[in-house]
């Protein structure tokens, strides 16, 4: 294994935000894990849109991911994306308004609505102060 070095951190290294509500929320952890992905996909395709001006005129903001581009980026087949999309749907985090033929569809990305979280899911240190240990030095 090699070791992650402080400039390709700083410079080269890019990352893909993950909502933890996709893993802890109990409605959405019925979602496959290439569901949950896509969705990261799809949130972090934002800053273009942006950059773009794709905002339509109620203020929401649209993307443009093409099928082809999606089952490239995922390593799955054509198939797999419309799967995915369709389970995005039922969870009502993806629409798709068709923009006419031989024209990709815009598509709006929704927001996670955190429903319930079970107490398991909670890390430690945000619901309990962890008492003084006496550490033994090795």
């Amino acid at each position: 294994m090699e070791r992650t070095k402080l400039n390709q951190v700083v410079t080269s290294e890019r990352f893909i935000m993950f909502s933890k509500a996709l893993i802890e929320d109990d409605y959405y952890k019925k979602m496959k894990p290439e569901s949950k992905l896509t969705y990261s996909l799809l949130r972090n395709r934002f800053n273009l849109s942006i950059s773009n001006e794709w905002i339509d005129s109620k203020g929401d903001v649209y993307l443009y991911y093409p099928n082809e581009k999606l089952a490239e980026d995922l390593n799955v087949g054509k198939d797999k994306v419309i799967r995915i999309k369709k389970e995005l749907h039922e969870f009502g985090l993806l629409e798709e308004e068709r923009q006419g033929f031989n024209n990709p569809n815009r598509i709006y990305v929704g927001n996670l609505e955190v429903r319930k979280v079970t107490e398991n899911n909670l890390d430690i240190s945000d619901t309990k102060v962890v008492a003084k240990c006496d550490f033994r030095k090795s």
